[in-house]
């Protein structure tokens, strides 16, 4: 990204800069709230969205400066014009955004909250109007739902949708997925945008954990 002199540039996720050059940057509190409420606040965001306590705030020392960024996870980046359009992201979704946009938590029904990977009794939602950059564990797919031809997504895999969309919680197949091997599902219906990872961060996890040698307490 390259910056001007005194613009106030992305909000970046905790821990994601990479490089920067003729670029200031300052931690702060993840709430738009100052005092108490802001800590407050920051920790009621960390604790509903899996996301950082604290973010980053770059700001451009002179015309030309750059910052680099990069997730926790290897996989794809994409940009979100956020305005007219709202998004809906689930959890560690989020890696930056221009300081013109922010997002809220909503509170979700609770068979959503009871089911879903997206944020438990709370949701990531998109406002304001300006760019936002989510980014995935593997690479990005567009997919589109229609009020004709809905469509149902492991919710490991859901990244972002948008905001006019609803969905609900399904069990996959049989007994909680027992008998296909899949689990749970979000069933999304009207007209919009999902966007779906392409890898399973979980399931990587699982896989690695036989290879994964564990020190007993007299080593």
């Amino acid at each position: 990204m390259e910056t001007r002199a005194c613009q106030p540039l992305p909000i970046i996720e905790n821990g994601a800069m990479v490089y920067m050059k003729d670029v200031t940057i300052a931690g702060k509190m993840n709430s738009s709230k100052k005092g108490l409420g802001g800590l407050l606040g920051a920790i009621g965001r960390s604790l509903t969205s899996g996301e950082s306590m604290f973010i980053t705030q770059a700001t451009g020392d002179a015309d030309g400066g750059q910052i680099g960024i990069a997730p926790a996870i290897p996989g794809k980046i994409e940009k979100l014009s956020v305005g007219q359009q709202q998004f809906c992201l689930n959890t560690g979704a989020f890696l930056a955004s221009d300081d013109s946009v922010s997002y809220k938590m909503r509170s979700q029904k609770l068979s959503k909250a009871a089911f879903g990977g997206t944020g438990g009794f709370f949701v990531m939602e998109t406002e304001g109007e300006g760019d936002m950059l989510v980014n995935a564990f593997g690479d990005l797919v567009e997919l589109t739902v229609t009020s004709d031809e809905p469509i149902s997504i492991d919710n490991e895999h859901v990244v972002a949708w948008d905001s006019s969309l609803d969905y609900d919680i399904q069990v996959a197949s049989g007994m909680f997925g027992f008998t296909s091997g899949e689990g749970l599902v979000n069933h999304f219906t009207g007209d919009g945008k999902v966007l779906i990872q392409t890898r399973n961060l979980h399931s990587l996890a699982e896989a690695l954990q036989p290879f994964i040698v564990e020190k007993s307490s007299n080593s």
